[in-house]
């Protein structure tokens, strides 16, 4: 095999219960699976999953990582648009009351990235708490691998369908096992978001539904089923070498931004 193919990355997509790991090789700007796994784990119980991970991450060649975190891990809040909002130390201040004011947490103690600010927009933030950032840096220590990333699902696929959104107005469902962010948005730029249960049986069929061009959308973790084909409102990532949009779909949340 030529070396170009040689720069392997692990990639893993924290969901809610399962970790969903890939190993991809890049050549350029193309990407090939060359092996995917998933690792169960009840809730509040990952250390056995995260030790299965690193298990099978030593039996392959990969130098670096790559964290998507879902739903459960990560706290959503959008800040009202204000030009006094330009001075980053009022804006983490203000973002940081909001977060508590919302979530009963205490900001000290959680990370906090932001979307790039638009005139006139809410500014979307994400907090993830450091104990987890503290832990996925560990992990990657002990496994000797570089930790290249750790993004908010919500980022990646807003990154990697921006171009999609930007014509529509509607919402948008990230589906990740049992929970869901729902974000309504106006050309892209979110103006509301919600994290809320999913029940197949009651959800499914909503959100499966023919509607209006960008009336809503959805990127799940979930394969279609009976090995049906996703609606036309679904985003799909682009079939590839190694990886099955629809049969793989499991791993398409680690996977975004590649395919």
């Amino acid at each position: 095999m030529s070396l170009l193919w040689n720069r392997l990355r692990v990639r893993v997509h924290l969901g809610t219960r399962v970790l969903a790991a890939c190993e991809v090789r890049a050549h350029g700007r193309s990407f090939a699976v060359a092996r995917k796994a998933l690792f169960p784990f009840a809730p509040g119980a990952r250390a056995p999953a995260l030790l299965a991970l690193r298990e099978w991450m030593g039996s392959g060649d990969a130098a670096s990582i790559e964290w998507v975190l879902g739903p459960s891990d990560v706290r959503y809040l959008l800040l009202p648009w204000s030009p006094e909002l330009a001075d980053e130390s009022l804006r983490n201040r203000v973002a940081s009351a909001l977060f508590e004011q919302r979530f009963r947490e205490n900001a000290s103690t959680h990370a906090a990235r932001f979307a790039k600010a638009r005139f006139g927009q809410p500014q979307l933030a994400a907090f993830v708490c450091d104990a987890l950032v503290a832990e996925i840096a560990m992990h990657a220590r002990e496994a000797r691998l570089r930790l290249g990333s750790i993004a908010p699902a919500l980022a990646t696929v807003w990154s990697r369908f921006g171009s999609v959104l930007t014509r529509e107005h509607g919402v948008v469902h990230l589906v990740d096992g049992d929970r869901q962010i729902a974000v309504r948005h106006e050309r892209g730029h979110p103006v509301d978001i919600a994290l809320r249960p999913f029940d197949q049986q009651r959800d499914a069929p909503t959100l499966d539904a023919p509607c209006e061009p960008g009336m809503h959308r959805r990127f799940s973790s979930r394969a279609p089923a009976g090995g049906a084909a996703s609606p036309a409102h679904v985003l799909m990532l682009n079939h590839g070498q190694g990886f099955d949009a629809n049969a793989d779909a499991a791993y398409a949340f680690a996977l975004c931004g590649l395919f």
